[in-house]
């Protein structure tokens, strides 16, 4: 009987680890106090295991007991490579409707287990048990001790868990139970070498090969949804605790300490409390009518309410999280003096701001996309022919390159489209002196403030404004395509010339490490298509590289068309295989993955130069 309880126990908990009603344990503790939320996980695996102990039960009557026991082996190994599987990124499964903290929680968990591992382990626990209550009773133990660890661990383990370690426990236990269950259940007539040899050898294969994959998602840095969920709201407890403790300017400005009746005291004392699980313990104060007069670190609030903002934008409704929306409106009232209400969506929320501080509302946006992954800062206002990068940085906008100068007045309208203005372009980066990348740098010079980057070797170039007619062609097709431009009139490849003035940050040695600093990334030489040819590199991900490599005709192997030195082109695709980083944006196609790299060198050794007759 206490057996059969601790066995539902120890196998359920474990089943649980990491699992989507983890996430859900974590997610409900933002905005319920602990205890209903532990109530409700315990009242929800109740009804769904009850269901299941029922089946489980019927079952045993109606089927041979030794069938059960079979069935039941093979259902714990197969859950045992189940537990191996790579957890996907799925949105909290929480209810539409919501029925107060205990019901919404007990809703949530009664349909988040329907056809779990849990419940089919409850149903494979009451199959082949003597006391099917006593399988329910740990059953549902287990699911509300899961569910509490879960909570700790969001708020105070974050990234520290050990995901793997606990899959592979796991999967050992569950592996141990069902090989003993068909071992002896299993008719000796079938306990023969040549039955049991291949099946271990199957089982051997298939659990090495989710453990291999397991251990290859790790080391990508793939992080499954529970852990990520965990180190995001661990991460914004700490952060926010921090900046609580920066944003009051101390006695010495403000003279008094007015303890929780400050708005800043009162929101320091409801972080420490969610943080020490004591959150109930702390009622509602009403503000001080007037903040006004009480300095408050205006840089430290705008980071804070940002933080925010991007939780509520990355946690499933967001609308419902308390603790969230009571720093939101501390926030507010600090940068605004008064809250804004109420919070629907991020895009919706910046609109409201702008009614109110436009110069405020560009600042929060600002911020928050700068805590985007790089790809999802970077906007193509170009086309794939001739791609224009914009890349939003801490200092404005870094601008890759610019297109012909017929395309300047496209350029403005696309900045329109993504609602950027011109004068929100801190850099230009030029990856080389040629019509297709210098086009309309002149007008963009005129009407910004811009500094522009770019080679030294570069100058005389721009001031020729012609691109160089040095190399030739790196295949037949691409020398055709040359003639055919040329019959068509665009052979000579001319632009505005552009006189460099105070305004460039000419690279060299002595500079480089101040203009990388600027850029919050590594200037890279890629010579070869020109001599003045560079890349940049941004987060180690991201390599814009002008015209080292081309995604699409007349280019073959992402082989650019046009080489001024073959030799320095193919180092420089060496020393791009050998950088660190997952994807090239060309300044002409599609981005390319590092291994497309690498795995079209072999085709560069065999390029040879096709010359232009003059």
């Amino acid at each position: 009987m206490i057996g059969e309880i601790i066995k539902a126990f120890i196998l359920i908990f474990i089943a649980e680890m990491g699992d989507k009603t983890q996430i859900l344990a974590m997610a409900f503790a933002t905005r319920f106090p602990v205890k209903k939320v532990l109530l409700g996980i315990g009242i929800g695996a109740f009804l769904n295991h009850g269901l299941a102990v029922l089946l489980g039960s019927y079952l045993s009557s109606v089927v041979p007991i030794s069938t059960i026991q079979m069935i039941a082996g093979a259902a714990f190994v197969g859950f045992a490579i189940w537990t191996l599987k790579i957890e996907e990124d799925e949105d909290d499964e929480e209810p539409k409707f919501q029925f107060g903290p205990v019901g919404t929680v007990s809703l949530a968990f009664f349909l988040g287990e329907l056809g779990d591992k849990t419940q089919l382990t409850a149903i494979t626990l009451a199959a082949d048990a003597k006391y099917p209550f006593f399988i329910l009773v740990g059953t549902v133990a287990g699911m509300i001790a899961t569910g509490a660890l879960g909570i700790i661990v969001g708020k105070k383990m974050g990234d520290k868990v050990p995901e793997i370690g606990i899959k592979l426990f796991a999967a050992t236990i569950f592996m141990f139970f069902g090989i003993q269950k068909l071992f002896s259940t299993v008719p000796e007539a079938y306990l023969q070498v040549k039955y049991v040899l291949p099946v271990l050898v199957i089982l051997l294969g298939l659990t090495g090969f989710m453990v291999v994959k397991l251990f290859r998602h790790r080391k990508a840095g793939i992080q499954s949804a529970y852990r990520a969920k965990a180190q995001l709201l661990h991460n914004y407890y700490e952060h926010i605790r921090e900046d609580l403790d920066s944003i009051c300017m101390g006695t010495e400005y403000c003279k008094t300490c007015s303890g929780e009746a400050c708005i800043i005291g009162h929101a320091k004392k409801r972080i420490n409390a969610i943080i020490e699980d004591k959150e109930a313990m702390i009622p509602d104060v009403e503000e001080i009518s007037v903040i006004n007069s009480k300095p408050f670190s205006q840089a430290k609030a705008m980071d804070s309410l940002v933080d925010t903002l991007w939780l509520l934008e990355n946690i499933e409704n967001h609308s419902e999280i308390q603790m969230a929306h009571m720093m939101r409106k501390k926030m507010e009232i600090i940068l605004l003096g008064k809250e804004v209400d109420p919070y629907e969506c991020y895009d919706a929320y910046i609109e409201k701001i702008m009614t109110v501080n436009k110069d405020l509302a560009k600042e929060v946006r600002r911020q928050f996309n700068l805590r985007k992954p790089i790809e999802q800062r970077i906007i193509n206002v170009g086309n794939r022919i001739s791609n224009i990068y914009l890349v939003e940085s801490k200092e404005g906008y870094i601008l890759v390159d610019t297109g012909y100068e017929a395309y300047f007045e496209t350029f403005k309208s696309e900045l329109q489209k993504n609602n950027i203005g011109l004068d929100e372009i801190a850099y230009i980066f030029v990856t080389h002196a040629h019509d297709d990348h210098v086009g309309f740098l002149n007008q963009l010079m005129a009407e910004t403030t811009a500094q522009i980057i770019t080679h030294h070797k570069a100058v005389p170039q721009l001031a020729k404004g012609q691109n160089s007619f040095k190399g030739g062609c790196s295949t037949r097709l691409a020398w055709l395509f040359c003639q055919v431009m040329k019959l068509a009139g665009k052979g000579e490849h001319k632009f505005q010339p552009v006189e460099v003035s105070d305004r460039f940050l000419i690279i060299k040695e002595q500079n480089r490490a101040k203009i990388e600093e600027l850029l919050s990334g590594k200037i890279i030489d890629l010579p070869g298509h020109t001599q003045d040819s560079i890349g940049l590199l941004l987060n180690d991900e991201i390599l814009f590289c002008g015209d080292a490599v081309m995604n699409g005709l007349p280019s073959r192997h992402h082989i650019i068309i046009w080489i001024e030195d073959i030799l320095e082109y193919k180092n420089s695709w060496k020393k791009m295989m050998a950088l660190d980083y997952r994807k090239v944006y060309p300044a002409h196609g599609k981005p390319i993955s590092k291994d497309r790299i690498i795995s079209n060198f072999k085709s560069l050794k065999k390029i040879k130069s096709y010359r232009l007759s003059s």
